[in-house]
């Protein structure tokens, strides 16, 4: 996990996929932020939305209203 979130930190332009509240969606991360603790919060916009996810969330695929997430590093 540790390197998974190293990676993640430094992930500026990676694409996500997956589905938040049943809809479908690809983006691409701008913006990534330590919080406190251990986890990152990652910013991921597609055309029409900005998606907030956090980094423990995208390690597991899943959670805070998200499912089936994907991120494809450079």
């Amino acid at each position: 996990m540790n390197s998974f979130m190293n990676n993640l930190y430094n992930a500026i332009g990676a694409e996500v996929s997956g589905y938040h509240n049943g809809n479908a969606f690809l983006g691409t991360i701008t913006y990534t932020r330590a919080k406190y603790g251990t986890d990152i919060s990652v910013h991921v916009e597609d055309d029409e939305n900005i998606y907030v996810i956090d980094g423990t969330a995208l390690y597991e695929g899943e959670g805070g209203g998200y499912e089936n997430l994907h991120v494809y590093f450079k």
